[in-house]
């Protein structure tokens, strides 16, 4: 994947994309959880770490593209604000406790992604995603 199509996607799967009429842009990380239909899309966690992966040079240079930064920030927060007891999903009981705990963890992985990233540490950036698509992440 090439860097401007990671960017694209990324800003796709944080419904930060002007083009709301692109079905990626529903069908998306945040898009499918509004409203959302029951189903958590696995292949989104997928395509947003695919994207990061494109990226990761991006996150050696001395200032980070302020829209990728927007995209992951905007994807993990409102992920955990709607999942929370108090949020659109956990308040309208949306979600099943066993989504709710894949929904986060999905969450968590992004975001430490993101951060190792922002540290240029690579191996470790993806080491939780690794772990997930193993079947040994907590």
């Amino acid at each position: 994947m090439e860097s401007d199509q990671a960017k694209e996607l990324l800003s796709f799967h944080s419904c930060r994309n002007n083009d709301i009429h692109n079905p990626k842009w529903s069908e998306g990380f945040l898009g499918s959880l509004r409203p959302f239909r029951g189903e958590l899309r696995e292949e989104n966690l997928i395509e947003v770490m695919e994207c990061l992966k494109a990226l990761k040079e991006e996150f050696l240079a001395p200032a980070v593209d302020r829209e990728i930064v927007s995209d992951v920030v905007g994807i993990v927060h409102l992920t955990r604000a709607w999942a929370s007891p108090d949020g659109m999903l956990g308040s309208n009981r949306l979600l099943t406790e066993a989504q709710t705990r894949r929904l986060l963890a999905w969450a968590d992985i992004v975001e430490g992604c993101f951060l190792y990233l922002l540290e240029g540490a690579e191996e470790e950036a993806f080491a939780d995603y690794q772990d997930y698509l193993e079947g040994a992440y907590c």
